[in-house]
């Protein structure tokens, strides 16, 4: 019994070790590439909502192969999962966004409002199963601040120009960015400071 509580925890830590020791900087290019994008959104043309959902969509798309790519990167994340499925929600959402098969300003709002329900409970489930992970606590937040955009955008439906759907999108990528730069940040810390105990 001493023999199998001794030799479990030093399995653990190599294991856990290795796909991030080299792989902390997928988590920062991602976040990199959200807040490019984010920022892109959040400066889209407001004369035109059929033009801001050409960009938007394409927008989605690129963040969802990122996310995608970045995901098989760190198979050994605990949040892999929910990554994976974040791409597919963004790179699905951003298709549709783009072709538009709903004409009209109100159904391109009520699309992104939809992605970004379904993005934001995607990274408040990967926030949860990596809780213990320093960083987490961003995407929670960039998760909560997903599904509060996109109530905003439900509840301003007759006021699409008051609140472009660019710009709400935008920000939140932008934090969720901010989130994944922490956790690549934090990642690299963790393997730089001497181990403790």
């Amino acid at each position: 019994m001493v023999t199998e509580q001794a030799t479990a925890p030093a399995a653990e830590p190599e294991a856990g070790r290795v796909p991030l020791r080299f792989r902390w900087w997928s988590f920062l290019l991602l976040g990199l590439v959200l807040l490019v994008c984010g920022s892109a959104a959040i400066a889209l043309p407001t004369t035109s909502t059929m033009a801001a959902g050409l960009v938007l969509g394409a927008v989605l798309v690129i963040v969802g192969i990122a996310k995608i790519v970045q995901a098989f990167e760190t198979k050994a994340w605990p949040g892999f999962v929910w990554q994976l499925l974040g791409g597919g929600v963004e790179i699905v959402g951003g298709i549709l966004v783009y072709f538009n098969p709903l004409k009209g300003a109100v159904a391109i709002t009520l699309l992104i409002a939809i992605v970004f329900v379904v993005l934001g409970l995607s990274q408040i489930g990967c926030a949860v199963k990596i809780r213990r992970q320093r960083g987490a606590l961003w995407l929670l937040v960039s998760g909560l601040l997903a599904l509060v955009m996109s109530l905003v955008l439900v509840f301003k439906f007759p006021h699409v120009r008051e609140l472009e759907a660019g710009v709400v999108a935008g920000v939140s990528l932008v934090i969720s960015g901010l989130a994944y730069v922490a956790i690549a940040l934090a990642i690299r810390k963790a393997l730089v400071a001497p181990p403790t105990g």
